[in-house]
């Protein structure tokens, strides 16, 4: 009996063991980080340009950040740490005469051109503006360049991190959706259906 009750007991903690060890092990990959290396990677992969100086991290907050030169201006890309989804982008504005004119003014004007390159940040913790590079109107132009007709619905939306214009263009019986990257313009997909007579 005294050997029945070892082998139980045994067996009990060998158990109880490999359950902790699920336990533990499991609750710390899910919360795994990405590298720098990793993060610098992605940046490089979804923008175009030359980021300056090095991918930093801020312990803080939870976020990668890095400044990327692109076409002779500066953006500010910030990633989440633990996902990699692009939690903010943003020109840095350089002092010209259009931001001095924009200071002159009341606080509560804003330039309508400024105000279609933002978007509020999905991230409900981060109460800044997302700013894209391409124009709602560049987009729509560059949508109508592609197909010819009319722009039945616009929308900017987030995908794999990355921000696109998704565009539909109805032309008669034809439609084509369009998808333009919203900080470099490049057409990503096109699907065109013609209504056969």
């Amino acid at each position: 009996m005294n050997k029945k009750t070892g082998v139980i007991l045994a067996c009990i903690i060998g158990l109880a063991l490999i359950g902790f060890s699920v336990f533990y092990f499991g609750s710390t990959s899910s919360s795994a980080e990405i590298t720098k290396v990793e993060a610098k990677d992605i940046i490089s992969s979804q923008y175009p340009g030359k980021i300056k100086g090095d991918v930093e991290k801020d312990e803080k907050s939870g976020y990668y950040y890095a400044l990327i030169d692109h076409e002779g201006k500066i953006f500010e890309i910030k990633i989440n740490e633990k996902t990699g989804e692009v939690m903010n982008l943003r020109e840095l504005s350089a002092p010209d005469k259009k931001k001095d004119k924009q200071d002159k003014q009341p606080k509560d004007v804003q330039d309508p051109t400024e105000k279609d390159n933002m978007i509020k940040d999905k991230d409900k913790n981060n109460s800044e503006e997302l700013k894209v590079v391409v124009h709602e109107e560049q987009a729509k132009e560059l949508a109508l360049k592609e197909f010819a007709g009319t722009i039945e619905d616009f929308e900017l939306e987030e995908e794999d991190g990355s921000f696109v214009y998704e565009v539909k263009v109805v032309n008669g019986e034809d439609e084509a959706e369009i998808t333009i990257d919203a900080f470099t313009g490049e057409i990503l997909f096109t699907e065109i259906e013609r209504e056969d007579d």
